[in-house]
């Protein structure tokens, strides 16, 4: 039993033995393995092959491609300043772009170069539409400078006025009598705003038969009217320079007799008629 035994124990110390020497092979063989790819990864990142082994992703004109790939490299820039030059190398307005790969990655000497081309088409003004876009100016700035500011109540006043002597008439009728306002204001016999002007009394006789009678409180001041003023006041005018106004199948004798006696008629239109001072009074007025 006893050499038995020393037997048993000589055995498993060879075969300790030989188990402790695999594994001294396998970690020599391991560590000789990383230190060989250690070293081939070193030796592929130091070798320069004249400075062509590497070539960074570009954008830019084919004489900085060519220069990047003859030895001139820079390398590309990272954080905000890589923003900015994404941002600058992006394609703009009537610019052509050669770029290689993507904007982040090493790329192949040789790789095929896209050349990006910027669609937007040219915004052409042709001498025609010139010439348009002049006219629509002028037309502007003379109707601009012919506008007329009043206050709130003078133009409340005005459409009521216009509502209750020509609601019945169209745009036109409508505007010849805000017409006929405008060009009280401008005269020096009668008084220099809308609500004065249209509340005028001569030796106690209103100048507007809707003042006496009420009618100027009562109407509803229809999108027509507001028309009608809003061209007024850019400076439509019909008038010829009429003053006075009558619609004689409504009017009293009287009235209709010093229309014709002491006024000159201009024209009719729609059941008004036009007058103004005659020629030799409406001189001495102005002047």
């Amino acid at each position: 039993m006893k050499i038995q035994n020393d037997s048993l124990k000589q055995s498993g110390k060879k075969r300790k033995k030989k188990n402790l020497g695999r594994s001294a092979r396998s970690f020599v063989l391991f560590t000789a393995c990383t230190c060989s790819a250690v070293v081939l990864a070193a030796g592929i990142r130091t070798a320069d092959y004249n400075g062509r082994n590497k070539v960074y992703a570009a954008s830019g004109t084919e004489d900085e491609i060519l220069s990047s790939q003859s030895g001139e490299v820079n390398a590309l820039p990272t954080g905000i300043a890589g923003v900015v030059s994404g941002i600058n190398s992006t394609a703009s307005q009537k610019k052509s772009v050669q770029r290689i790969g993507t904007s982040c990655e090493q790329v192949m000497v040789g790789q095929r170069i896209k050349v990006i081309e910027d669609s937007v088409a040219e915004f052409d003004v042709s001498s025609s539409m010139e010439n348009k876009i002049n006219d629509f100016d002028e037309k502007t700035t003379a109707l601009a400078q012919s506008a007329r500011m009043m206050s709130d109540e003078d133009y409340d006043t005005l459409l009521h006025i216009v509502e209750a002597e020509a609601g019945t008439e169209d745009i036109k009728g409508r505007v010849l009598v805000a017409n006929v306002i405008m060009n009280r204001i401008k005269n020096d016999e009668f008084p220099d705003t809308v609500t004065e002007v249209v509340w005028q009394r001569i030796d106690g006789v209103p100048q507007f038969s809707p003042t006496y009678d009420g009618r100027i409180y009562e109407v509803s001041i229809t999108d027509e009217t507001k028309e009608a003023v809003r061209q007024v006041l850019e400076g439509v005018d019909y008038s010829e320079g009429a003053l006075f106004f009558i619609q004689k199948s409504e009017a009293e004798e009287h009235n209709v007799s010093w229309f014709e006696k002491d006024l000159q008629r201009l024209f009719k239109y729609g059941v008004h008629e036009f007058y103004k001072y005659p020629d030799s009074q409406d001189s001495s007025a102005e002047s």
